[in-house]
């Protein structure tokens, strides 16, 4: 039983260490949007994390978004290759760089906060 312990230990401490490796790999494989890229891959779709929150950036520049139920409406524009969007009940712009692989998408305000990764999908017309 002992000897099955170490063993279990071992691939739990391998598996440990692989896990940022093939976490850095992934980010390896982001490519940062111009706003060309930007507008061509992301409007009329939708941003999402596939279960929670979604955010369908129309093609006139409105957002129609959707959280845990509640919807909400903003804008969005293109400014110096990043993407600006209202937060519900604010008027403001945030901006956010854009990198994608694949239909993967993260986007982030400044270097120094927190990155949110989701998906960009074809629209889904909500029923």
């Amino acid at each position: 039983m002992r000897r099955a312990s170490r063993y279990a230990l071992r691939l739990i401490g391998c598996a440990a260490m692989l896990v940022p490796a093939i976490e850095a790999r992934a980010a390896d494989q982001l490519r940062k949007l111009d706003g060309k890229q930007i507008r061509a891959r992301m409007m009329g779709k939708d941003i999402t994390d596939g279960a929670h929150w979604s955010l369908y950036l129309r093609p006139d520049g409105s957002i129609v978004g959707s959280e845990s139920g509640e919807s909400w409406t903003g804008s969005w524009k293109i400014r110096d290759d990043r993407l600006c969007m209202t937060q519900p009940g604010s008027t403001s712009l945030v901006c956010n760089e854009v990198w994608m692989s694949g239909a993967n998408i993260r986007m982030r305000a400044s270097g120094d906060e927190k990155a949110l990764d989701a998906m960009v999908m074809a629209h889904q017309p909500k029923q």
